[in-house]
């Protein structure tokens, strides 16, 4: 968990950790200051990241029960009860 409590008083004040992107965003910007071009490697990988970050996000918010499990393996056999095969039909309820 990237976030933090600094106690001033009685009132806290809330940081957090810049994270991965936020990290190599300030060595691009140290890497400006000296060289007064931003690097195109380390653009297209902050791009890259920044991109997948906004899939990850979007596809969590949509997903619903109708997708496939979101799991970083290749699948395989699920684990749990088996479906029963054919149409089911209900029992008549007794009244």
């Amino acid at each position: 968990m990237n976030r933090h409590t600094a106690h001033t008083g009685d009132e806290g004040v809330r940081y957090s950790s810049p994270g991965l992107i936020g990290l190599l965003a300030i060595i691009a910007g140290i890497i400006v200051l000296f060289t007064k071009r931003y690097p195109n490697a380390l653009f297209n990988l902050i791009m890259g990241l920044n991109r997948w970050v906004y899939r990850v996000v979007g596809y969590a918010l949509l997903m619903t029960d109708a997708y496939p499990p979101f799991r970083l393996d290749m699948g395989g056999a699920e684990t749990g009860p088996a479906a029963p095969e054919g149409p089911v039909i209900p029992e008549p309820s007794a009244g």
